[in-house]
């Protein structure tokens, strides 16, 4: 399986044997969703999904969304290098999409999490398709700096900051914004970081007019969304 490097053990409600998760989480043994507010980490027959909120719907993470965004994402395959098959660690996985569109395309993909209830559903989507990715739950740049140079490709995804409009986020992103917590270092601290982890290039995905940090080799730019391209 992936690896939790975090200390904390949230809780893990059952209704099938979840072994496979028992150094990470306190598991608790249970028929049905947990009601009531919060976010709570749910494992049945169908996989790991997240209940919230009280309401009855789950929330999971589909495969097919996935490889439908594999099959669309040209400019994070040339950003990255995919054609000569890097390493590549996808240092702010969130839902796993870019970095696993990425192992779909034949890279050696690591996703790193700091949030395990996020982490959780990564792995067990991973594990239950045998996808070509390593899970790892840990804080990025802590992750970075023990790679000393160990992957082709760092690619950096920074959560957005939200906009002001009155349409809210879908709500996977919703689930996202509220746990995975990230840190309040700045895009410049964050590109040193990664450079500690690679040898070849650091990917920056950003919003086609966000500010750069520093001067990119290059730049490769979509309708909504660009991405820089740092020499390691």
């Amino acid at each position: 399986m992936g690896h939790c490097q975090l200390n904390a053990r949230p809780v893990l409600y059952h209704r099938i044997p979840a072994r496979r998760y028992a150094d990470a989480f306190a598991l608790r043994p249970a028929a049905c969703p947990p009601p009531g507010p919060g976010i709570q980490l749910y494992y049945d027959e169908q996989g790991m999904a997240l209940a919230y909120g009280g309401e009855r719907r789950l929330f999971r993470l589909r495969l097919d969304r996935i490889k439908a965004r594999a099959a669309q994402s040209l400019l994070l395959a040339r950003a990255c290098g995919a054609g000569r098959r890097p390493s590549v660690a996808d240092v702010f996985a969130g839902w796993g999409t870019d970095g696993l569109s990425l192992a779909l395309k034949g890279c050696a993909v690591t996703l790193v999490e700091r949030s395990p209830l996020v982490w959780a559903l990564l792995d067990d989507l991973v594990a239950r398709h045998a996808l070509p990715a390593t899970v790892v739950c840990a804080e990025a740049g802590t992750w970075c700096r023990a790679q000393r140079k160990g992957v082709d490709v760092a690619y950096l995804d920074p959560m957005f900051p939200p906009r002001r409009k009155r349409a809210l986020p879908d709500k996977s992103m919703q689930l996202l914004r509220e746990l995975a917590a990230r840190d309040d270092l700045d895009l410049a601290e964050r590109l040193e970081q990664a450079r500690a982890a690679a040898r070849q290039r650091v990917v920056i995905k950003r919003r086609i007019h966000d500010p750069t940090a520093g001067r990119p080799a290059w730049q490769l730019r979509g309708g909504r969304i660009r991405f820089d391209v740092y020499r390691a």
